[in-house]
């Protein structure tokens, strides 16, 4: 953001140059003012020897005057042929009949132009406005002859003198200055916009110190409370849900009790196997309120590693877990709880589909794909979104709770991450988990 905002405050000078010699070139004076009195200064010279002096002076003192930027003749026609004159052209021929004190009918030409031949106020994004200045004259002697006369007035502005100095002189302090205080404003910013990342992934941070100006320690201010809030909210939450689960657990126990004092039967071992099973509901519930609940402290970790560790637990097992491995690719997570949910779709995938191959990738927009393999049967597609419920089973219960897919894709989706579940005909059933990967 800081780069962005800089790069558009020097687009934002650069162009208020461009506009300021733009509009110089259009109303500003062209001629610098010490070239436009020399050069004023010259046709008064030449103009009163040619008036004043006789015979061959008049001449030799032009030629005398004449130089590379400057030529002064004396002919029976004008250089400067009658035209109406622009602004600056008539500014220099009122002046000039006013240093000599010359009658209106006299007649003075001027004409500034480009030497190319180019109009003197041609825009300076073209060639041509940044080619040196020509004034023409030709001013009407008493005895009918004119004098006439070729300059090169220095211009007003020569652009790349200008711009040499005022580029560095004014826009490299204030894009400095400006840049101080954009990241000044910026960095409050984005430590909140990193500790909200961090917040959505699940985990608590340490109350964010108060810095930068008025409006980003007030955001910051009700970023530390609504985390505070929602800590609050879940501690409250897990308190609540272990209260309900003591209580329910008295009436269950009281139940048993009085069940197992029946005499034996079908119908007593029904009644205690739905005690067990509530019980059982009850317990999970807690615990999978309070694992939501615990804070595990983040870390980098190398998600390959972390696969590895578990492919050697399942094979000291000897179970049909088959893991080719794969490059280091790291990411922040808690491992333990990120453990806790491949373990519970390794599981998942063993006990249901027999077997399970895993895989581990790195996709084209940086994010870590997991792939859990089995050769199962498979779901029906309506039931790959159903499974992820709570206690939602397909099929026969075979001593689990539904809970297992439940608590993986809340640890996933903790992590900024997806879990998909997908039918790979002929294969079987395939968990594809999705992991931001570390920066």
């Amino acid at each position: 953001m800081v780069q962005q905002l800089s790069l558009l405050l020097l687009l934002a000078l650069l162009a208020s140059n461009a506009i300021a010699m733009l509009f110089l070139q259009r109303t500003g004076s062209l001629i610098h003012p010490l070239s436009r009195s020399f050069s004023l200064e010259r046709l008064v010279i030449a103009h009163h020897a040619a008036v004043d002096l006789h015979g061959e002076e008049p001449a030799h003192l032009m030629a005398a005057m004449s130089n590379e930027g400057a030529r002064f003749w004396i002919a029976p026609t004008a250089e400067v042929e009658p035209f109406e004159l622009r602004p600056e052209e008539r500014r220099l021929a009122n002046e000039l009949r006013q240093q000599l004190q010359l009658p209106p009918d006299v007649s003075i030409g001027m004409q500034l132009e480009r030497v190319s031949g180019a109009n003197a106020r041609t825009h300076v994004f073209s060639p041509a406005g940044w080619a040196p200045l020509r004034l023409r004259s030709s001013i009407a002697l008493p005895d009918g002859q004119y004098l006439n006369a070729l300059q090169h007035p220095a211009g007003a502005y020569e652009w790349g003198r200008v711009l040499a100095y005022s580029l560095p002189v004014t826009t490299v302090p204030v894009l400095l200055i400006v840049m101080f205080f954009i990241a000044r404003v910026v960095r409050p910013v984005k430590t909140l916009a990193q500790a909200t990342e961090r917040v959505s992934r699940g985990e608590w941070i340490a109350p964010l110190p108060l810095s930068g100006p008025q409006e980003a320690r007030d955001l910051t201010t009700a970023f530390n409370t609504m985390q505070a809030n929602l800590a609050r909210h879940v501690e409250g939450r897990t308190r609540m849900l272990a209260a309900v689960s003591h209580d329910l657990n008295t009436p269950i126990t009281e139940l048993r009790l009085q069940v197992e004092l029946l005499e034996p039967g079908p119908e007593r071992d029904d009644m205690l196997d739905s005690l067990g099973e509530l019980s059982a509901m009850v317990r999970e519930t807690l615990n999978f309120v309070r694992d939501d609940a615990v804070q595990e402290a983040t870390r980098r970790t190398s998600l390959s590693a972390l696969l590895d560790d578990l492919a050697k637990r399942y094979r000291r097992m000897q179970q049909p877990v088959t893991w080719q491995g794969a490059p280091p690719l790291l990411l922040d997570c808690r491992p333990l709880a990120l453990k806790r949910a491949l373990t519970n779709l390794i599981d998942n995938a063993v006990k249901h589909g027999g077997d399970a191959c895993i895989s581990l990738k790195r996709e084209d927009n940086g994010v870590l794909c997991v792939e859990i393999l089995d050769h199962g049967s498979g779901l029906p597609q309506d039931w790959l979104n159903k499974v992820f419920e709570p206690f939602v089973q397909l099929g026969a219960s075979d001593g689990g709770l539904g809970l297992g897919l439940a608590i993986a894709r809340s640890c996933i989706q903790a992590h900024g991450g997806e879990l998909l579940l997908e039918n790979r005909p002929p294969a079987g059933l395939c968990a594809v988990v999705r992991l931001p990967q570390a920066a």
